[in-house]
């Protein structure tokens, strides 16, 4: 009978444990909002692919997207970060009702420096990256629906054009 109360007890604590976190976790997710609308073409540059690998999730980070850009192109393009212009190359949006809207950043203040890539031509044959959602700033959970990274890059003549991959969030 002894036995039996110690293996009850036991078990109600860590039932009491695990709905505490659930209830925690819950309490601490971040969604981020939806900005504007785009529709800019994607995809358009011969040569360029991006590649996801399917996103894992953590209940304290949120989404990792780790992505890979391949070029196989003799036309080069950069891909560069200027915080003063646009807090980043990688945008996450999402799909609603067939129309694209790039996700918000939760904070406006960026202290990340300037970074230049170039790829193409004799630049470069590839480039990898992630984005981890919190760290990104797109809070720390996201709604199920259908989502893409996208990547902007410049040609020579300062043109932005735009790689995109889609998944799921279920």
């Amino acid at each position: 009978m002894k036995r039996c109360r110690g293996w009850v007890a036991l078990l109600v604590f860590i039932a009491l444990c695990v709905v505490g976190v659930w209830f925690t976790l819950k309490a601490t997710a971040e969604y981020p909002a939806l900005g504007e609308p785009v529709s800019y073409p994607v995809n358009q540059v011969d040569g360029f692919e991006l590649a996801i690998e399917d996103p894992s999730w953590s209940p304290f980070k949120g989404y990792t997207i780790k992505w890979k850009v391949t070029a196989d192109s003799e036309d080069a393009y950069t891909v560069s970060w200027d915080p003063q212009i646009e807090p980043g190359f990688e945008y996450l949006e999402r799909r609603i009702d067939g129309q694209w809207y790039r996700l918000e950043y939760s904070q406006d203040n960026f202290s990340f420096n300037n970074l230049d890539f170039s790829l193409g031509g004799e630049n470069g044959s590839g480039l990898e990256g992630s984005i981890v959602q919190k760290y990104a700033c797109y809070g720390t959970r996201l709604e199920p629906g259908n989502y893409r990274v996208v990547l902007r890059m410049m040609s020579e003549d300062g043109t932005p054009h735009y790689l995109a991959a889609e998944f799921m969030v279920k």
